[in-house]
């Protein structure tokens, strides 16, 4: 896997990460202490890979990245089944999409990943991976601007619609405060 992709990764789960942090004040108790310490963990792990350049147990790291996205499905279907709106509406459609998506990802490339070391390592490859070689530095840094500036624009916005976003007294929210002028 190239380091751009890995760098990509990590990024989106910082993006899920902060995501999850910014709906947890939103939601009950138990579903904010879990969104928080899952938040925390996302964050982490995208620093931690980012700075080792390798997936920290990735293992651990595929379940954490399919957790949020079947519990917030759990959720749906409870808001659903009790006709309780207010349950879904806690954690905010677009804001858990976006995290959603982010996760999805991840275990997606997780798991191909995964898949493809179990293959190699069985012998069942008909040939032996090529070594891969590091991506020049210009490629690598503009590869790192794309893939964060991705998922600045999907985390950006996905935190404006959390409660953290809506309620910050500092937030814009499309208002302009331009100064008056006057003429003489």
């Amino acid at each position: 896997m190239s380091q751009i992709t890995r760098s990509w990764l990590a990024f989106a789960a910082m993006g899920a990460g902060v995501i999850h942090l910014g709906v947890a004040p939103g939601t009950a108790i138990p579903a904010a202490v879990v969104l928080g310490v899952l938040g925390l963990a996302e964050f982490a792990w995208g620093v931690g890979v980012l700075a080792r350049n390798r997936f920290l147990m990735p293992r651990v790291a595929l379940v954490g990245a399919f957790a949020p996205v079947i519990g917030w499905g759990f959720a749906l279907l409870a808001a659903v089944a009790f006709d309780n709106p207010e349950l879904a509406s806690a954690f905010g459609a677009f804001p858990m999409a976006v995290a959603s998506f982010f996760n999805l990802v991840i275990a997606a490339v997780l798991g191909a990943d995964r898949r493809r070391t179990a293959t190699v390592s069985s012998g069942s490859a008909v040939r032996a991976p090529k070594p891969r070689r590091q991506a020049p530095a210009c490629l690598y840094l503009t590869g790192l601007m794309v893939g964060a500036l991705a998922v600045s624009m999907l985390t950006t916005p996905a935190l404006a619609a959390t409660g953290a976003g809506i309620n910050n007294p500092h937030a814009n929210h499309g208002e302009l405060d331009l100064p008056e002028q006057h003429h003489h």
